[in-house]
């Protein structure tokens, strides 16, 4: 039970920083998911501090489309204040199983789904949250078809407990996801997630990320150093018959959303959520968004050369500049012209190499008259292995070059130590060079198997193929649906990441719970029935003849036997219906129905035939009952009698 409220469940998520649950609110009486700080992260008072205010300021994002937070506080571990979020429990899939299950998604599609994620994100950042997390791991569609962000402020939580307690920053998110500023450890604000949502779109309606590497720096390297593919070249490559290939309009449409949000530079994305949403909207209704407007294509001229010079030698866009668009546009489809934004790019791209080339032939030329060659002062980069990682960005920093961190596992080195440079050290470069600075995350991160329904056996080998060691304290539970010696749960969870040669708890089955049916011989039925309630088990009554008294139990089936739980247990039980007869021989039939009746018996007295007697006294009287005495009747059993009857042929002669 966490802070007197909260009762832990089995563990559903894991990551480098915390652990997640399932939680119940036993106030509310509702689901919950619970993230928990690791202990080894707990100990840093400075981030338990953060994580708290973090928490407090994702707990006031109210938007339907923003994963809710509802609780934070601390709980006591060995000693130790561990903070804890408690959060909305979600349930669905998230855009990576999505496209991962499904495939990519239609272009229209991949906009209505991420229409939502805009109006998040410009919720959040109307608060002065930065996500910098966005990716399409965060991204929840649950089972009604919402869509919902998760993990808002926890990305600056992260940030802060790594990099930003100096003036230096680090590379905060996942790499295929993450903007130029970010891997150049610059600061990020709200076009760093546009940026994010970009690379999102672009796996989704492609199936694939932007950039792909054999490591993280190769990663964070392209963000910063290359343009990527146009998505509409690989859509149309994977683009099967039901599918079919983008038309013009869709190519340029989705290419310019997706390249937009995608700039290098922050200023040339757009300039909020929202307006991203709106071209998001424009595309999913197939109308000619905002984008493709200002860019009909990629001009193959670099984005700052080409902003400058429109800036200088065009005219600002007029508000009637839409229409002559839409105008050039029909015109141009009904002379036949099927390929007039590939035409209007080629030549806006001529005309802009043209101009540039221009304006640079005038400029060095110039410069030859009045200046003489400039030999540029070349830096050596120093050796940064094994420094802390703040230490090593602000060193490469103060002597000029742009750096960008890229974390790498290792086995053997603590987490934030300097693994080593790229270039290497010794190197000499020109300042402004990007040096990329490789910090160990500690061991390498690898995905948690499922191993339920496996005996501890098979469980010890799936773990160790990937590279994870079974708890050899496993504890054992009792399993209505798991047979016994199969693992009914494990902790961390199936699918979580961990780092490998770490340990995964197991819970195994002792199949279903036994109990000892107990002896209840002699109770009345009803504190047998309760009694065998009480431990689970089920009762028949089988009513029994016996003299015991009505209601009492005579015997239990499988008494002091071990039975599972839930078994019908048979209770055989006194219905009072068994006498003794008595002795009612020489009695009238009047005085022995009254003798019988004193007894219990409400049955009935048959006379049968009469028996001869040569006693004259003897006459009328009861000469032969029968049931012997002593012998068990019924209640209402029916009981034969024969009279005497004088006869004189019976007299002893001799008397």
């Amino acid at each position: 039970m966490i802070g007197n409220r909260y009762q832990l469940g089995g563990a559903i998520g894991t990551g480098g920083m915390s652990d997640v649950y399932a939680a119940t609110d036993t106030v509310l009486g509702r689901e919950v998911a619970l993230k928990m700080l690791k202990t080894d992260m707990a100990r840093d008072e400075n981030f338990r501090e953060r994580f708290r205010r973090e928490a407090q300021n994702s707990a006031k994002l109210n938007h339907p489309n923003i994963v809710s937070v509802y609780d934070t506080g601390d709980v006591d571990v060995d000693g130790l204040a561990v903070p804890y979020i408690v959060m909305e429990r979600v349930h669905g899939r998230n855009l990576r199983d999505i496209v991962r299950e499904e495939g990519q998604l239609r272009a229209g599609e991949a906009a209505e789904l991420l229409i939502p994620v805009t109006r998040a994100l410009q919720a959040s950042h109307d608060a002065g949250i930065i996500h910098r997390d966005i990716k399409p791991a965060n991204i929840m569609v649950t089972n009604t078809g919402a869509v919902k962000v998760m993990d808002f402020g926890i990305a600056r939580a992260l940030d802060d407990s790594t990099s930003a307690m100096t003036q230096t920053s680090a590379v905060i998110g996942t790499a295929q996801y993450l903007s130029p500023e970010q891997a150049r450890g610059k600061h990020a604000d709200a076009r760093s997630d546009i940026y994010a949502l970009g690379c999102v779109m672009f796996e989704a309606v492609t199936g694939r990320p932007p950039f792909e590497g054999e490591s993280p720096f190769a990663v964070a390297y392209q963000h910063v150093q290359e343009d990527p593919e146009p998505p509409s070249s690989l859509i149309d490559a994977s683009a099967d018959a039901s599918a079919g290939a983008l038309t013009e309009t869709e190519a340029v449409n989705v290419d310019a959303v997706i390249l937009t949000a995608m700039a290098k530079h922050p200023a040339d994305r757009y300039q909020s959520a929202a307006e991203m949403g709106e071209d998001l909207e424009r595309l999913a209704r197939g109308a000619v968004t905002a984008a493709a407007r200002s860019h009909l294509a990629s001009s193959g001229v670099d984005p700052d050369a080409r902003t400058a010079f429109v800036s200088s030698v065009a005219p600002a866009p007029s508000a009637a500049a839409p229409s002559r668009y839409e105008e050039h546009r029909r015109a141009h489809e009904k002379a036949g012209g099927g390929s007039w934004m590939k035409w209007v790019a080629a030549l806006l791209a001529l005309v802009l190499v043209g101009a540039g080339a221009v304006v640079a032939y005038n400029y060095f030329r110039g410069g030859e008259k009045d200046s003489a060659p400039v030999v540029e002062e070349m830096v050596l980069v120093p050796e940064m292995t094994g420094k802390p990682r703040e230490d090593a960005v602000a060193q490469l920093e103060g002597l000029g070059f742009v750096v960008a961190v890229n974390d790498a596992p290792s086995p053997d080195r603590p987490r934030g130590e300097v693994l080593g440079t790229n270039p290497v050290a010794g190197s000499q470069l020109r300042r402004g060079t990007l040096v990329t600075v490789t910090v160990s995350s500690g061991r390498e991160i690898t995905d948690v198997p499922d191993v339920t329904k496996l005996t501890p056996q098979q469980a010890a080998e799936v773990l160790a193929q990937a590279s994870l060691e079974l708890n050899p304290e496993i504890r054992h539970e009792n399993s209505d649906d798991v047979p016994a010696g199969a693992v009914i749960s494990q902790n961390p969870a199936a699918g979580s990441q961990l780092s490998k040669g770490s340990q995964v708890s197991v819970v195994v089955s002792d199949g279903r719970e036994m109990v000892t049916v107990p002896s209840l011989v002699g109770m009345n039925v009803e504190q047998a029935t309760a009694t065998l309630s009480s431990l689970n088990l089920k009762s028949t009554i089988t009513q029994v003849d016996s003299r015991k008294p009505a209601e009492e139990v005579l015997a239990v089936a499988g008494e002091n036997t071990e039975v599972e739980v839930g078994t019908t247990v048979e209770l055989r039980v006194s219905n009072g219906m068994l006498l003794p007869m008595i002795e009612i021989t020489r009695l009238n039939p009047r005085d022995a129905e009254q003798a019988l009746r004193a007894t219990g018996w409400n049955g009935k007295l048959v006379a049968g035939p009469t028996v001869p007697t040569g006693a004259l006294v003897d006459q009328g009287l009861i000469g032969h009952q029968e049931i012997p005495a002593g012998q068990d009747i019924r209640k209402d059993q029916q009981i034969g009698y024969n009279l005497w009857k004088f006869d004189a042929a019976q007299l002893n002669p001799l008397r």
